[in-house]
């Protein structure tokens, strides 16, 4: 691991221990979980990029992976994007809003979850399906959501995408 990697995984490992102690005090954690939260996901990011860069004379094309952060929702549904996302990257127990959830989609190479498309499928997903609901700083999964969540990810349609390395 090189140095640089190294401080970014103290650092993570510091604001993971900071965020398991808000967990325990709620009342004065909310906020700070949020920070917390949004740090971490910064900081993983980060990690990821300084991990897998490789100087443009030496690398090989990259093929996207189910790892490959930056594929992570592409060739998906709007709808299994958002799912995936607050199921499996979303902040602990805080939503997200919906301008957070588009770019974060289209980080993930989701050229379709543009801010409008995403509200509408939110909209869906709140009012028809059941999967979301508002909470105070943005939208969460419901029981329903994290279930259609499960059942999807584990529908062979889904995965053969993913082991065919187009997530």
């Amino acid at each position: 691991m090189s140095n640089n990697t190294s401080h970014y995984q103290q650092t993570l490992d510091d604001l993971e221990l900071r965020r398991a102690k808000c967990i325990e005090d709620l009342s004065r954690g909310r906020e700070e979980l949020s920070k917390i939260e949004a740090a971490i996901t910064g900081l993983r990011a980060a990690m990821e990029l300084h991990v897998n860069f490789k100087p443009p004379a030496e690398a090989p094309p990259r093929i996207a992976r189910p790892s490959d952060g930056r594929q992570r929702y592409a060739s998906m549904s709007v709808r299994w994007g958002i799912l995936k996302l607050l199921a499996e990257f979303g902040p602990l127990g805080q939503g997200m809003k919906s301008a957070d959830i588009s770019d974060a989609l289209l980080a993930g190479g989701n050229e379709k979850a543009s801010k409008p498309t995403v509200s509408a499928v939110i909209s869906d997903m709140v009012n028809q399906r059941k999967e979301l609901e508002q909470a105070e700083d943005g939208y969460q999964l419901t029981l329903s959501g994290k279930h259609a969540w499960n059942a999807i990810k584990h529908n062979a349609k889904y995965v053969n995408r993913t082991s065919a390395g187009n997530e």
